[in-house]
């Protein structure tokens, strides 16, 4: 497969609820990651992902996603849990379902780039029985 460098799939947001606008770069790759999705977050002086969680059981009805955080460029402050601590280039972290997250840009004058990956496990609800071996839901 050939993948073009398509500039179209970019948008600012306010993520989360977090200050400021977040550049996000969305690949699709036609769905072939599915159940996993990919990003490029361009975070400017001053602005933030919220912190949020995402539910195993997605009772709040924001995704069943773990996180996968890796830092690209530039310095940040990553919530994870009940703990806040500083994030640079090459670090990476994992946000499991059920446990608030959420990261900041650091720096008052570059950008803090970070690739997210996002894989999407399903609603585990009440009666579910999940299996131990491939942890999926029967």
């Amino acid at each position: 497969m050939i993948v073009q460098n398509d500039r179209t799939d970019r948008e600012n947001v306010v993520m989360r609820g977090g200050p400021g606008m977040v550049c996000v770069r969305h690949f699709g790759f036609n769905g072939a990651g599915t159940p996993a999705r990919f990003l490029i977050l361009e975070i400017p002086p001053g602005a933030a992902e919220g912190v949020h969680v995402h539910r195993t059981d997605d009772a709040n009805g924001i995704g069943a996603f773990d996180e996968f955080y890796y830092i690209i460029a530039g310095n940040g402050l990553m919530t994870l849990g009940p703990g806040t601590f500083a994030v640079g280039p090459g670090d990476y972290v994992h946000a499991p379902l059920d446990m608030p997250r959420g990261i900041a840009n650091a720096s008052p004058a570059l950008p803090l780039k970070v690739h997210l990956t996002v894989v999407l496990r399903e609603p585990v609800r009440p009666g579910d029985v999940i299996d131990s071996k491939v942890g999926n839901l029967r």
